[in-house]
């Protein structure tokens, strides 16, 4: 049987010294900075090192490999990015057009963070993170878009003639073909810029004429109203 891979914070192979432990979130945070201003592959374990004051044998105590050390600082990354989405989803007091537009906007710049360097240098040089990030965006993010699509079924928002699951392969189809370093390093847009393109044209073929109206009244940057038999 297959099994999913999930992207968690490996330990240390042959276990850890307690400040080895300890040591671990504040490589986590030295290195992502790095790792989102310069990519992957032009960061060294030594840069990292250097950036905390300690020597690369210390740094080893704590991560086994500068791999591992991405592994973690992509895994806090989206554990953040997923705990803000349920957060901001899960808010009673906000209506689904409100918060369809500030989830859109939170994760255009979460994307833009990241940057498409970094993301080719992990989809080339570290392909199983890349995979497991996949998997990650899989099984949790589309999890809540599941929960999007059907709550604005429900109030007549989006169209309910097409399967929510065959709306949720259609989406993570274009995802994948657009939001990925190469498309956008090709396209000379920013990932926010491409990312919100992908968004746009998703959602304007799913909302109704009632859903049309209220998103476009309330987020008219990203939802304004198709213009009907233009040329």
């Amino acid at each position: 049987m297959k099994t999913k891979r999930v992207l968690r914070v490996s330990k240390p192979r042959g276990g850890a010294s307690t400040a080895g432990e300890a040591l671990r979130p504040r490589v986590v945070e030295a290195a992502r900075g790095l790792f989102f201003s310069r990519g992957f592959v032009r960061v060294t374990a030594d840069e990292i090192a250097g950036r905390l004051g300690i020597s690369k044998a210390t740094l080893y105590a704590s991560f086994p490999s500068k791999e591992e050390i991405l592994r973690a600082v992509m895994a806090d990354f989206l554990e953040r990015t997923l705990a803000h989405i349920e957060a901001l989803l899960g808010d009673p007091t906000t209506g689904l057009v409100d918060k369809l537009a500030a989830l859109f906007s939170f994760v255009g710049a979460r994307i833009s963070l990241i940057g498409p360097l970094l993301m080719r240098d992990i989809q080339r040089s570290a392909p199983r993170v890349w995979r497991e990030i996949d998997d990650f965006r899989r099984e949790k993010i589309f999890k809540n878009l599941k929960l999007i699509l059907e709550s604005g079924r429900r109030e007549g928002l989006f169209r309910g003639d097409v399967d929510v699951e065959i709306l949720l392969e259609m989406f993570a189809d274009l995802i994948s073909r657009f939001v990925n370093p190469e498309a956008i390093l090709r396209s000379g847009r920013t990932a926010a810029e491409v990312f919100e393109s992908v968004v746009k044209v998703f959602f304007q073929g799913i909302l109704t004429e009632s859903g049309r109206r209220n998103f476009s009244s309330l987020t008219p940057a990203l939802f304004e109203p198709r213009k009907e038999g233009a040329s």
